[in-house]
């Protein structure tokens, strides 16, 4: 038997990623068209398209 380490989500950069899309974009999604929607993530995600120090510090890879 190997033992794994726990699961931990909070210290998973990507987790990290979904969460400040959710906290910056997905919250404000009210209608039933997911095309707006779609278009903000693609949007939000491109800011990053050619990396980010800000984005590397939300997910905690880079020290504030």
């Amino acid at each position: 038997m190997v033992g794994l380490p726990t699961y931990a989500p909070w210290l998973n950069p990507i987790e990290k990623l979904w969460r400040y899309l959710k906290q910056e974009v997905v919250h404000l999604h009210q209608e039933e068209n997911f095309a707006p929607l779609h278009d903000h993530v693609d949007a939000f995600l491109d800011q990053f398209a050619d990396g980010s120090q800000h984005l590397l510090r939300c997910v905690e890879l880079l020290p504030n």
